[in-house]
């Protein structure tokens, strides 16, 4: 039976229709779950975080091989699926009934680090890269499933229409080491978007210290929020200084005052938060 007749015939024996709200499009290409296996580099003694079992047509598959899966679904129907099939008698698998926002990772996973997998529903795709970042010492590697423009503004480069703050956010945390183009074709139902699956390779440590993150954060913020800005009227948002003082704190940093915030690389928007802290 194909991964396309096994969920029409869950779909039909639960009476479940894939929730919109929820982001549902269930991965039916078998090519594509081997490709996200070789991009995980699955072998045996793995311990992996799956996000989004959905009908647990990869999850069968890492349960085959790696010594512990924990699989993070928030759909009732569908937790209680997993638990009559077969997989709900595996001991390799811990079957968390959950939303990914919320949950306490701590609660559930080793102190050491593990990998994860994960399918992520287009609407809440952001915040959840934006949480895993947060969590990021739990993780050793990142292998995700996400919305093509999602994944463009993940590897977006300065002044380019799609680099913003979850470009920083992913850059200053690690790096893209493979990306693979999905069709909607390879889910049921077919969404009106193409996906991409991307393996990240996290830093050993951010780029930049927590103590800098919060000036970070300002900095961004102020830079996109309204992209035709000069750094110059940015920083007087962010100094409470006259243009003047701000203009040669800025020449004094390197920085053209005249710039914009989407001009700048990670490493310049790093310096630039270091040196915010210091003034303000």
């Amino acid at each position: 039976m194909s991964l396309y007749q096994e969920v029409r015939s869950a779909c039909q024996e639960l009476g479940f229709r894939p929730r919109k709200g929820l982001g549902q499009h269930f991965l039916i290409h078998e090519n594509v779950i081997k490709v996200i296996l070789r991009l995980i580099n699955l072998s045996e003694g793995d311990e992996i975080v799956e996000i989004g079992p959905g009908l647990g047509f990869l999850t069968r598959r890492l349960v085959a091989v790696a010594s512990r899966v924990w699989a993070i679904e928030v759909d009732t129907t569908l937790v209680e699926w997993l638990r009559r099939t077969p997989l709900g008698c595996d001991p390799t698998l811990d079957l968390v009934h959950g939303d990914v926002l919320k949950i306490r990772f701590g609660d559930i996973l080793p102190e050491h680090k593990v990998k994860l997998v994960a399918n992520l529903p287009y609407n809440i795709s952001t915040p959840v890269l934006f949480r895993l970042f947060e969590e990021r010492d739990r993780f050793s590697l990142l292998v995700l499933m996400v919305q093509r423009e999602v994944a463009e503004r993940m590897a977006a480069s300065p002044g380019t229409k799609s680099y913003g703050t979850l470009s920083i956010w992913c850059q200053i945390h690690g790096h893209i080491l493979a990306k693979v183009s999905v069709s909607p074709e390879a889910f049921f139902p077919r969404p009106s978007v193409r996906s991409t699956v991307l393996k990240i390779g996290l830093h050993p440590k951010p780029l930049i210290a927590p103590d800098n993150l919060p000036a970070l954060r300002a900095l961004v913020r102020g830079a996109f929020g309204q992209r035709r800005k000069t750094l110059s009227n940015t920083f007087r948002g962010l100094l409470k200084r006259g243009r003047g003082e701000i203009e040669e704190f800025l020449l004094h940093e390197g920085i053209d005052p005249q710039r914009r915030g989407e001009t700048l690389s990670v490493d310049e928007f790093i310096h630039l938060a270091q040196a915010l802290k210091t003034v303000t």
